[in-house]
């Protein structure tokens, strides 16, 4: 065999370019132990992390973004219920700082600027359909603090300091206030307003004509009683003793018609001097009644000067003073009482033009012409 006519072919397949080798990865030994799973598992929770982490990453990119701003001074400067700035807020989709904390709270906004203002003991109290900015705390109820009668603005006046409200105010300020059962409740209409008196002594209406001293004018006297003591109290708690001497005129403190004269004790008499509690009954007395239908009482009285029926002026005299009834001095008592058809009756609050009257204070009458 001739190897001539090969050469050609072997030369060729000698300068042949040599094929890519392929690389061949030996598989991995699979341990019998088990490791192998306990290895798949690791990387498969690798690549779980991995795949949770990027959404996170997304949203807490997005809550940067999506950051709501300050709301705001919705009706302008002023006082907000915690509950109308939510609403609002929420509508307008902006945000007030610490109003989740407080949701009942009353706020205040000054130029954009929030600032938690007062916390509120009940509610806060606003209208919602109103523009007006007079949002507030709505307070709770308070307790009864009155003993007998006070204003209604002298009422107000404490409630503000005790933090609470009083329902009747501020539309009864001017009338007397009191809390029979702890419920707070009107005593007494005011036409004509209130006057507030020092502490113990009640509070009174003005009246149109105003009481004056029992005595001539420019007379001084010192009240040796006053209202609610040991000795007046029940029907006497508003009374007034003035320690005169016997036979000291006694003028009307107001004007209007005699009601009642009732000499019922003269000399020698047992009640006609310094009497016992049984005289309680048999004591001079006169009493006058006024247009707007009360009844002032003179008591203890030597003896009536006017007749039942009489119409008298205020400063009229109507009797002079004495000792008579059960009493232990000379003295002229006076009260200003209800018309209950007796002659001693519920008393009421009364207020002397001359300023105010206690135990122990010495008065000068103003019960001039």
């Amino acid at each position: 065999m001739s190897f001539a006519r090969y050469l050609p072919l072997a030369f060729c397949l000698a300068c042949a370019p040599e094929p890519a080798r392929e690389t061949v990865t030996p598989a991995p030994r699979v341990p019998t132990d088990g490791s192998a799973g306990r290895e798949a598992s690791r990387s498969d929770s690798f690549v779980a992390a991995d795949r949770v982490a990027a959404p996170q990453d997304v949203r807490l990119a997005d809550t940067v973004v999506a950051a709501r701003t300050t709301c705001r001074c919705f009706l302008g400067d002023g006082p907000y219920c915690a509950a109308r700035a939510a609403a609002e807020a929420k509508r307008l989709d902006c945000d007030i700082p610490d109003l989740a904390k407080y949701p009942n709270d009353l706020f205040h906004c000054a130029g954009g600027v929030w600032k938690r203002g007062e916390d509120c003991p009940a509610s806060c109290k606003y209208t919602a359909t109103s523009t007006k900015l007079d949002d507030a705390c709505e307070l709770p109820v308070c307790p009864c603090f009155v003993k007998e009668a006070w204003c209604g603005a002298s009422v107000g006046t404490t409630a503000v300091q005790m933090r609470c409200r009083v329902p009747l105010l501020p539309a009864k300020n001017d009338d007397i206030l009191h809390c029979p059962g702890g419920q707070w409740a009107v005593k007494q209409d005011c036409a004509k307003g209130c006057q507030s008196n020092p502490p113990g002594t009640p509070d009174a209406c003005k009246s149109e004509s105003s009481y004056k001293l029992p005595l001539d004018c420019r007379r001084g006297a010192a009240c040796t009683n006053g209202n609610h003591t040991a000795l007046h109290d029940g029907k006497d708690e508003y009374a007034y003793d003035f320690g005169i001497p016997v036979g000291t005129r006694v003028r009307a403190m107001r004007g209007g018609t005699v009601l009642r004269v009732r000499n019922v004790s003269g000399p020698g008499d047992p009640c006609y001097d310094s009497g016992g509690s049984a005289c309680a009954n048999l004591a001079n007395t006169v009493e006058i009644k006024h247009s707007d239908g009360s009844v002032g009482l003179y008591m203890h009285l030597r003896v009536g000067t006017v007749r039942a029926g009489a119409t008298v002026q205020q400063g009229d005299p109507i009797g002079e003073s004495g000792n008579s009834g059960w009493s232990t001095g000379p003295h002229v008592h006076v009260q200003v009482q209800s018309d209950c058809g007796i002659w001693w009756c519920q008393s009421v609050p009364l207020r002397f033009v001359e300023g105010t009257v206690g135990t122990g204070s010495t008065i000068t009458s103003a019960n001039c012409p």
